[in-house]
């Protein structure tokens, strides 16, 4: 007979469920966000949207509330296995996902530089549209020193994208560990809740037993 899920495991399984649709949203999103055509798309009034650019961030901030969201939840899961294999592949989709997101913002560097036609472009460029998100960018921030300014702390941000992601969910898979501001001040490396929780109810049936 199994056994039957408590209140904490349900609202898991929810915020989990949640988390999916987010990402399954951005997803549709990222596969819509070159269809030049709305009445071609999954969401005509997304594909209507002129600027390549607000589209791309509309994808980001989609996928990036998803995987922040199941990730927490991930790591408040008291089975250490399972705790583990949804943080590994949580943490492996979203490093796969910025992957190009990082290539977009180091390659547009030396193509703001020297910008091309699209028949111009190398394949990846080409694929990736470097062209529309560039003249995305001129058109918010215009073609002077400030555009460079606004490239550059994109080129930071989406290095910080890849990095703590990926660096949370080793901690949390290796060493069962988590960033967070610790008991006596300041901000470091602290126990999982969940593990620092099962340490204390171990150490309390210890005593217990002892006495």
């Amino acid at each position: 007979m199994k056994k039957a899920l408590n209140k904490n495991e349900k609202i898991q399984i929810i915020l989990l469920s949640l988390a999916c649709a987010i990402i399954i949203l951005g997803i549709l999103f990222l596969v819509n966000a070159m269809q030049e055509n709305p009445e071609d798309g999954f969401f005509p009034a997304f594909c209507a949207i002129s600027n390549v650019l607000a589209k791309y961030i509309i994808v980001i901030l989609t996928m990036a509330t998803g995987i922040m969201l199941f990730s927490n939840v991930a790591t408040t899961i008291a089975k250490r296995k399972l705790r583990n294999g949804l943080t590994i592949g949580i943490t492996a989709f979203s490093t796969v996902l910025t992957v190009p997101l990082v290539y977009v913002f180091i390659a547009i560097l030396p193509y703001a530089a020297h910008p091309k036609p699209y028949a111009e472009l190398n394949p990846v460029d080409a694929v990736m549209r470097m062209d529309r998100i560039f003249d995305g960018f001129v058109a918010w921030f215009g073609d002077g020193a400030f555009l460079w300014v606004v490239l550059v702390f994109m080129l930071i941000l989406s290095l910080v994208f890849i990095t703590f992601p990926l660096l949370t969910g080793i901690l949390a898979v290796s060493k069962e560990k988590a960033l967070g501001f610790k008991k006596g001040g300041g901000f470091g490396l602290i126990p999982l809740p969940v593990v620092a929780k099962q340490q204390a109810e171990q150490t309390a049936n210890t005593e217990a037993t002892e006495k």
